[in-house]
């Protein structure tokens, strides 16, 4: 047989033969969902995990080795679920392995979160209910009010909630602040690299804040009056815990005793996206409803109380957004002028995404500001007859 023949039988089963042999798509990593890990990612089960005695800032301390524990090694990134010793997940990179009687020890690193993902997209998206949280801890003149019908959020009571107390003169506030807020949050991320991130936020929230003192005061303080914390959210091995506190303050001076109160009823929404390398922020949109007691007051007045919630989403304890949106009325007055005294309610705070996690740089921070407007004043209700 000659060369030439050889060659042509080779093409013809060249032909006939590769269609059946069509080399499958190659991928290396560890997909979990909508998510591939890279390849040097270790999990570990619910019982491996309960053998961690202790985690410490550079190192993780196992009881003992075994199972995928002894998979660990130089340089492997460890995704670790919820436990007793890592209620909110760990990401780490392991950089060196030492054994210490019976204890296994991994020296570990911070590591970002594109160092552990390589393809997907994550999508966080809840509506953040009173029955999931638990109370971590409250202040003296609060009282945790499980949630009405027509309100599934976080719903605390202030009973005397002292913000001012200078052995002469208390101020203390009360009333009631609810939260329900709807979170998302979008991560891309393609080539081990972040491409896109999108933080969204709906905070429905009531601010319903009495101030009383029989004497003048002044200066600021802010109290927390309430701190909860959400259970785990696992999606496709990421932990996410939010975490939630509640805020009241004042800052100002009133020259005299004061009784004054407003409920303001907010919705608010907004929006941050990363895309292109680069941060932007949507305009906040809002509705409000209001109502107000009739201030009670008789001298000079430039106070200012506020109330809300400060909100923190965790992504293996590493915060990635904090939402703080307070809610107040200020209390204008000046015993010489005309009108005498004036309401006013707006909204002061800021929603600022975390990039420690991501390795994107500095954080961006966008206002959460809405413009004080005046709801009313001593000649409307002169005027009105009241």
């Amino acid at each position: 047989m000659t060369l030439e023949s050889i060659s042509k039988i080779f093409l013809v089963m060249m032909v006939i033969f590769t269609p059946d042999c069509k080399r499958e798509d190659f991928s290396w990593g560890i997909k979990i969902g909508n998510i591939t890990y890279s390849g040097n990612v270790i999990f570990l089960t619910p019982e491996e995990l309960a053998l961690i005695k202790e985690v410490n800032t550079g190192s993780i301390v196992f009881s003992e080795g075994t199972g995928g524990i002894t998979r660990i090694a130089d340089k492997s990134i460890l995704v670790l679920g919820v436990s007793e010793k890592t209620p909110f997940g760990l990401l780490r990179k392991a950089t060196g392995i030492e054994i210490s009687g019976t204890d296994l020890i991994i020296k570990t690193t911070d590591v970002f979160l594109t160092e552990a993902v390589k393809e997907g997209t994550v999508k966080f998206q809840q509506k953040l209910l009173e029955k999931d949280f638990r109370l971590i801890e409250k202040a003296d003149g609060v009282l945790v009010t499980g949630s009405g019908k027509s309100f599934d959020g976080l719903a605390v009571t202030l009973d005397n909630l002292k913000l001012h107390d200078n052995g002469e003169t208390i101020a203390s506030i009360g009333g009631a602040i609810g939260i329900s807020p709807e979170i998302g949050i979008t991560i891309k991320n393609v080539s081990n690299s972040i491409s896109e991130i999108t933080f969204t936020s709906v905070l429905n929230k009531i601010d319903e804040v009495t101030v009383n003192s029989a004497g003048g005061f002044n200066g600021a303080k802010e109290v927390v009056a309430a701190s909860f914390i959400h259970i785990p959210v696992v999606i496709d091995s990421l932990v996410f815990v939010p975490e939630v506190r509640i805020i009241c303050g004042f800052e100002g001076t009133v020259s005299g005793g004061v009784s004054s109160g407003v409920r303001q009823d907010r919705i608010i929404s907004s929006q941050m996206k990363y895309i292109q390398s680069a941060w932007s922020a949507n305009p906040l949109t809002q509705s409000t409803r209001f109502d107000f007691i009739t201030p009670q007051i008789t001298d000079n007045s430039d106070l200012r109380i506020y109330s809300g919630p400060e909100i923190t989403i965790r992504l293996f304890g590493v915060p990635i957004q904090t939402i703080k949106a307070t809610g107040f009325f200020s209390l204008e007055a000046e015993k010489n002028s005309t009108p005498f005294w004036k309401l006013l309610i707006g909204n002061n705070g800021y929603n600022t995404a975390k990039n420690g996690i991501f390795g994107l740089g500095d954080d961006y921070s966008a206002s959460m500001e809405i413009e004080a407007s005046e709801i009313s004043n001593a000649d409307d209700l002169r005027d009105s007859g009241e």
